[in-house]
Order: C-alpha cells, then sequence, then structure tokens
C-alpha cells in the first residue's frame, strides 16, 4: 500500500515536470512595460531657487516655474499627463493647506503656501499603460520680502483699506514698495475706516509674531510673515458684546513671561503668550478689567512683562497693574506721601497720584531693550486746552513717588502751537532726564529742547507744503535685541519717519526717512532733501515698523 501511494506522487510530478516544458502557443503578445525617466530641465533656472536639481527654495507669494526632462523607452511623450503636488516634507510637519498646483507639463504657478519645508511631487501618467512615475523635490517656502524686515503702511483702498510694505529698516539702504498686500494674499479689503496697524512681538526665542489692525467696532490680528488673516476680535475673547473700541494692541517688551494686551473702551484686557502651544492656539484674552478707566497707552515695567503702569483717566493718577494675578494697587495709598518741595506750577517735581489732567500721549525715551529701567516721555494736557506739559519718569515695578524733577512746563511762547500738537515723537538716545521730542502743528514739525522747568524750548524743523496734513511720525525703534542691533548702519533712535498727505499741493501721499542729528537731536535735511523717500501711495492712516521674527 505504502508503496502505491508513492508511485502516485511520483508520477504526478513527472507529469508536472513535463507539463512544464512545453511552449505555450496561445495567441499572446508581450509587451515590455514603457520606462519612463524623469528629470529637472537646469536649462534657465533661476541659480536662487534651485539649489541643486532636487531641491527648490522659493520666496512666499512668488511665481515657482518647473520643467521636467521625460526620457521614455517607447512612445511619444505627448501620451503622458501630468500632475503636481504638494505634501508635508515629514510626518512631523503641518499638512498644507492645498495640495493640487498644476496639472501641465511645466509647472508655473505663485506659491501662497505657509512659509515651512514642503515634498513638491510631480506626478507623470502613460496614458497608454495606465503607469506612473514621480519626482520628488524638497520645496523649502521662506517669507517673502515683503514678509520680512520692513515698515508696514496702513492705508485706504477703493471699498476698503490695505497695506504696503516698503523694504528698508531706517532708509539708509532704498527698499523695494509692495503694495496692496493684504487684499492679494486674503482676497479681500481690511474693514473701511481701519486706523491703526500694530506689531506684536512675542518672546524671542518663540519666533512668533503677529500684526494686528484697528478699525470701528472691531479689530483682527493676521501672520507677520504673510499677512494672511489669523483672528479677528470676536474670537480674541469668550463674550464681549456692545459697541467696542479697541484703541491699542501690544506687548509688554517680548521677553519674559510674553504678555499681551489690548486697550477697549479704555478697558485693559491682557493674555499670556509665552510658548510654542499659544502660537498653534492662541489663548483668549481675559475679559477687559472693569475696576479701571485708563488712558490707551501702557507703560510696561523694568524686568516684568505682566506689570504695567497704566494712567487712571477717573482720578487721573498714574498706578500699577499686575496681569498675572488681575490686581492693581490702591491708588491712595500704594505710593509713597510724594517729598514736600513738589511744585506743580513751577514744574519742580510731581506726585505720581495727583497728576490732575489728561494723558494725551506717552512713549520711550530710551531704548525698549535697555537692561535698566528705560524713562518714558508723557505728555499733559488739561481739559480747557490751554496747557501743556511734559513728564519724565524712569518704568520700574514701584515707585517712590519722590520724583524732585522730571516736570517741564511747554508753554506757547517758547513752544509754538504745543496746546494744538498733534502727533509726539521721542528720539532714544538723548541723556536722561531732558533730551529732545517732536511734536506736529499744522504743516510743520517742531523739535523741542527740554530745559528745566518751563525753559523749553521749540523751532519748526520741518516745513512741508501748505495743507500738508502729517498723518503719522514715528521714531525707528526695532524691537531688536540688544546683540541684533550693533551692526545696524544707523543707530537706533536716531532716524525719523514721516508720513504725510500733501494732495493739497498736488504731492499725493508719501513717506519720508530724516536722519537725527547725534549732538543736537535736530532733524536733518527738509522735504525736498530727505534721506529716503517713497510715493504713490494712497491716502495713509497710520505706519509701523516691523522686525524679522527671532530677533
Amino acid at each position: 500500500m505504502k508503496v502505491l501511494i508513492s508511485g502516485l506522487f511520483w508520477m504526478t510530478g513527472l507529469l508536472f515536470i513535463l507539463t512544464g516544458c512545453f511552449k505555450d502557443k496561445g495567441n499572446y503578445d508581450y509587451i515590455e512595460p514603457n520606462a519612463i525617466e524623469i528629470t529637472t530641465d537646469m536649462d534657465g533656472v533661476d541659480p536662487t531657487e534651485f539649489i541643486t536639481a532636487d531641491s527648490i527654495e522659493v520666496r512666499q507669494n512668488s511665481n515657482l516655474k518647473v520643467r521636467l526632462k521625460v526620457n521614455a523607452s517607447q512612445g511619444d511623450v505627448k501620451q503622458f499627463t501630468y500632475q503636481w503636488y504638494v505634501t508635508q516634507y515629514t510626518q512631523s510637519n503641518a499638512n498644507p493647506p492645498y495640495y493640487l498646483i498644476g496639472n501641465t507639463a511645466e509647472l508655473d504657478t505663485k506659491i501662497t503656501l505657509p512659509v515651512n519645508l514642503y515634498k513638491l511631487v510631480a506626478k507623470v501618467t502613460d496614458t497608454g499603460s495606465g503607469l506612473s512615475f514621480y519626482k520628488y523635490f524638497a520645496l523649502n517656502v521662506s517669507v517673502a520680502d515683503w514678509g520680512g524686515e520692513g515698515w508696514v503702511v496702513l492705508h485706504e483702498s477703493d471699498g476698503g483699506s490695505d497695506i504696503s510694505v516698503i523694504t528698508t529698516r531706517d532708509g539708509s539702504i532704498k527698499g523695494n514698495v509692495y503694495n496692496d498686500i493684504y487684499s492679494s494674499v486674503n482676497g479681500h479689503k481690511l474693514p473701511v475706516g481701519t486706523y491703526k496697524v500694530n506689531v506684536i512681538n512675542y518672546v524671542t526665542a518663540l519666533r512668533a509674531q503677529k500684526v494686528s489692525f484697528l478699525y470701528p467696532n472691531g479689530a483682527l490680528q493676521v501672520r507677520s510673515f504673510d499677512f494672511a488673516d489669523s483672528l479677528r476680535s470676536d474670537g480674541w475673547f469668550a463674550a464681549l458684546s456692545g459697541n467696542t473700541n479697541f484703541q491699542s494692541n501690544g506687548s509688554a517688551g517680548g521677553t519674559g513671561a510674553g504678555w499681551e494686551y489690548v486697550i477697549v473702551n479704555n478697558r485693559i484686557a491682557y493674555r499670556q503668550f509665552a510658548s510654542a502651544l499659544h502660537v498653534a492656539n492662541p489663548p483668549l484674552f481675559f475679559p477687559p478689567y472693569e475696576g479701571l478707566s485708563i488712558a490707551p497707552f501702557v507703560i510696561n515695567a523694568s524686568g516684568s512683562d505682566n506689570f504695567y503702569t497704566l494712567y487712571d483717566n477717573v482720578n487721573r493718577a498714574f498706578t500699577l497693574f499686575n496681569a498675572s494675578t488681575s490686581l492693581h494697587t490702591n491708588i491712595a495709598n500704594n505710593y509713597s506721601p510724594p517729598v514736600a518741595n513738589l511744585d506743580p506750577i513751577t514744574g519742580s517735581g510731581f506726585d505720581m497720584k495727583n497728576i490732575g489732567d489728561n494723558l494725551i500721549y506717552a512713549e520711550n525715551a530710551e531704548p525698549i531693550n535697555k537692561a535698566a529701567s528705560i524713562y518714558w516721555n508723557c505728555f499733559f494736557r488739561n481739559d480747557d486746552g490751554d496747557k501743556t506739559y511734559l513728564i519724565q519718569f524712569p518704568r520700574a515695578l514701584t515707585y517712590a513717588n519722590n520724583f524732585i524733577a522730571g516736570r517741564y512746563q511747554l508753554n506757547e511762547s517758547n513752544c509754538p502751537g504745543i496746546n494744538s500738537a498733534t502727533l509726539f515723537a521721542n528720539p532714544t538716545f538723548m541723556s536722561m532726564p531732558g533730551g529732545v521730542f517732536y511734536y506736529v502743528n499744522g504743516h510743520q514739525i517742531y523739535s523741542c529742547k527740554i530745559n528745566a522747568l518751563a525753559g523749553s524750548v521749540a523751532q519748526p524743523n520741518l516745513t512741508f507744503a501748505p495743507g500738508t496734513i502729517i498723518k503719522a511720525m514715528k521714531v525707528f525703534n526695532s524691537g531688536y535685541t540688544i546683540a541684533n542691533i550693533s551692526a545696524f548702519s544707523v543707530p537706533e533712535g536716531r532716524v525719523l519717519v514721516v508720513a504725510t498727505d500733501e494732495s493739497a499741493s498736488g504731492k499725493g501721499h508719501n513717506i519720508y526717512f530724516f536722519n537725527i542729528d547725534t549732538q543736537s537731536g535736530l532733524i536733518n535735511g527738509t522735504p525736498e532733501s530727505p534721506a529716503d523717500s517713497y510715493t504713490g501711495f494712497q491716502k495713509i492712516s497710520d505706519i509701523v515698523f516691523k522686525k524679522a521674527l527671532g530677533r
């Protein structure tokens, strides 16, 4: 029985072997698949974009052109179809907002992807066989020229508002002007009546930055590197209803704990923005603090982002506010009693808890990145509008309230037009207390030398054509850390940037850069001979400098 079974297995195996030796004479045609080789056509490419044939770096919102060389072992290249995709470079990278970016043999498209490293995929399909072949590129999308360092110009535009960017720091190097950036990125204008643009620099190590716009009854923030919409003010708070007058938005220095503030309806609201998690998912602002009605200026304390010196409109006095505890110090008891010889009439000092007039402007008068306490210039005017004066004091965590200097009467006899001045600006390199400040009256910019008591003297320093409206005036203060400003060609705080409406004299809307004399603080040049100038804008509302990220 065992022998029989073994024989059957042997005969079956032999049958398979013999069958395999016979040639299949069926009516079949075997065709080798069309082998396709895909390479990059490097003829005439931009060497600044094509680092290698497989690695591309392109600036955001610029045009990318990629040509392929397709070699086929058989057939005609006309029988191929093409598709271009963008995917995340690694699993840890964020997914791109869109994938298919082209369907022609040569890719020619505007790259509007967020700044990041991606994988560009060219898919070539043989329509005859249906087989697809792939070519991969590393695609690094970097910040557009106008998404880095430069001056953001907010201007009116048909049906809304928009922005231009001037890619210069201090006017020493001629920059490019890029117009209507917001609408080109977002497909719509900023709201009608947008009146203010702010740059919010968070903790330097986070490489995080926002640009915010304030408009009637609202505000919005955009990404700083491409100005794409990020979050409107109705998403800043858990609940905020009724009319909302957004007056200011900023950060308290961009170091330390990373607190951001917004002043709305004369109330301060705040949030902590201090981690990479916050960059991806911004926290809500605390509700506006109801215990204080304040002027729209924040003096951040030395060495601490969460302590603010604010001006209480009701009591007309300074007060300290701690954002980390949502508490402000008691007005009546916080500051030590002032020294006996303070005299508000002669200007020999001031009482922090008893100023008595309206704070109309406040700005730092020394570099904001200075390690020690810095002086701030605070300008006050009485209700009748016939008395204007300056108070200077160093920011701090506590105040002894013993300032016997730092109050300066500004009289019309020595400072023409000071009681109707509309704009102020402060260079940040003069010795303090004292120094120089600038103010606007009509079509003129005055330089005021600060002298003791009531001895300050101003003179017209820049005179524009009659009818000129000076829309904005800012001293260049970059916000960079001390380590990153040493190479500036023009020292920080020594350039005045002015935006004008000169349509009355037929000169349109312009931006001027003026250097400031390093000894006297006077403004060098004239409107006809500035350090640098730019024209061709629509009606300008505001200007602000935006530093590069991470610096």
